[in-house]
């Protein structure tokens, strides 16, 4: 890299040039991405070549970078990669020319502060899904055929990395906090099933009334929350604003759950869906029941992911989407108090006239669960312990 001080220039011509840049500039539409991200032999981020980010530690400085900058675990402030981890990328002023650093600190990297570093980008490390290199992400066996049975066959053709469509920077991102989050389309989606980043409370302590606090996470081996916690349809919907996010439509729900291998009867392989199952289990692949650790030898769900790196797609809990239906089973249309209490009233012709949109079955559905699993007889303001959600955002 090479670094510009502002106040090294005395012309008006060169000031004003320099205030171009006061923040980010590079050429496309991302700076940082993962290096080869269909080859799988290495975890590498790239800076791209002619990316210009601004800092200001006592003064303005603009940093240009020259020459394409490679990152691995070598640039970790400390430590190495873990499983199901959000790392950020720091931009650190070393009264040099500048380094790039990657940390686990979501505030700045060790050895800087606050004024020394700008955090310019981010990546999830955890479980990706072999998709073909053509852009299509299609999911391959070990000999690269899209849907093949080679050894290993495309169900079970799943790798640890760092996940490519995590990859996010200054200028592509979602317009939320990124933390566990891929991108789908044009759209990020939380990669797990949510779960209490802060204790859930409800009005009055009741069920399905409105969230008095709380907040949603997408995170690795977590238990995730559903109508055991007192969430219903509504419920998912107050939480989702409060994090910038929204619950998925159907049709986003299928694109992001393409390429999960159905459930099975008998297995946990593909998802938390063996039919002796008896309630909800932590998120994640490889993931330890007990301690929500990752655990390569004797995790469970191996390979329950989508072509897009979506975990728990199928199995586990139903989710909340965002598409409601209505039901035509009686004339007798009235007003019903069904909503909760003090929330008003719905006309309807009977009480279950409204139904929400729920996907991918819960833990006990065996082959019914899959990648365009879903039932419209739920409604939003039925609480239930087997439905739970995962969260969506659109990009900046």
């Amino acid at each position: 890299m090479h670094v510009y001080r502002v106040k090294d220039y005395v012309d008006d011509a060169s000031v004003a040039w320099l205030a171009l840049f006061h923040d980010i500039k590079a050429t496309g539409k991302n700076y940082l991405e993962k290096k080869n991200p269909f080859s799988y032999s290495e975890n590498k981020l790239v800076v791209k070549k002619d990316t210009v980010i601004s800092l200001l530690n006592e003064e303005w400085k603009i940093f240009t970078v020259m020459q394409e900058v490679e990152l691995s675990e070598a640039d970790l402030d400390e430590g190495s990669f873990q499983v199901g981890v959000d790392y950020y990328v720091y931009l650190c002023d070393n009264g040099g020319d500048g380094i790039f650093l990657i940390s686990a600190n979501s505030t700045y990297p060790s050895g800087f502060n606050a004024s020394s570093s700008r955090k310019v980008g981010g990546f999830h490390y955890g479980h990706i899904r072999k998709v073909s290199p053509d852009g299509l992400w299609i999911p391959i066996d070990g000999a690269g055929v899209k849907f093949g049975a080679g050894t290993p066959g495309w169900r079970d053709n799943v790798t640890v990395g760092i996940v490519p469509n995590s990859v996010w920077d200054l200028k592509n991102k979602p317009l939320c906090s990124p933390e566990g989050m891929v991108k789908v389309g044009r759209i990020w989606v939380d990669i797990y099933l949510s779960s209490a980043a802060e204790p859930i409370a409800l009005e009055s302590g009741t069920a399905g009334l409105h969230i008095a606090s709380g907040k949603l996470q997408s995170k690795y081996g977590q238990v995730p929350v559903s109508g055991t916690e007192g969430l219903n349809w509504y419920g998912f919907q107050e939480l989702a604003s409060r994090a910038g996010k929204r619950l998925l439509t159907y049709g986003e729900w299928i694109q992001a759950a393409f390429g999960s291998p159905q459930g099975l009867d008998g297995a946990d392989t593909y998802g938390w869906t063996k039919t002796s199952n008896g309630g909800r289990t932590r998120t994640g692949c490889q993931v330890n029941a007990s301690s929500g650790a990752y655990d390569p030898s004797a995790g469970i769900k191996p390979a329950s992911i989508s072509a897009y790196n979506c975990v728990d797609c199928v199995g586990n809990l139903w989710e909340w989407l965002d598409d409601i239906s209505n039901r035509h089973d009686s004339t007798s249309w009235a007003w019903l108090d069904v909503l909760g209490s003090n929330k008003g009233q719905a006309y309807l012709p009977n009480n279950v006239g409204v139904a929400a949109y729920i996907a991918g079955a819960r833990w006990a559905d065996g082959v019914r669960a899959g990648a365009r699993a879903v039932s419209v007889s739920s409604c939003p303001w039925g609480v239930h312990s087997g439905i739970g959600s995962r969260l969506v955002c659109d990009s900046l």
